[in-house]
């Protein structure tokens, strides 16, 4: 169970950023959550496969305070991004 928490967490951070950066961009925000979701998740599955950690420490464990806010804030990152495009291709044609 302990290994779902970041992924959980990432992707809980992707569907509070996208939707707002859709809506900023003037689509609708159900391409944003589903964009935050996915993208929340493909950036902690990236950014682990890379090895790359931003803030804490891998070796410690999922629950420590600073592994919780990085996974927060690489979900937040890649949702925001993906959100956001998606939010551009589903924007209502005039």
């Amino acid at each position: 169970m302990e290994d779902l928490i970041p992924a959980i967490l990432s992707a809980a951070g992707g569907v509070v950023l996208g939707p707002i950066l859709t809506r900023l961009a003037g689509a609708s925000a159900t391409g944003g959550l589903l964009g935050g979701i996915i993208g929340g998740l493909a950036a902690h599955y990236g950014l682990d496969a890379a090895n790359i950690q931003v803030l804490g420490d891998g070796a410690d464990r999922a629950l420590a305070p600073i592994n919780v806010l990085n996974s927060l804030l690489e979900g937040a990152l890649g949702g925001g991004i993906l959100g956001l495009l998606g939010g551009v291709l589903m924007r209502p044609k005039r």
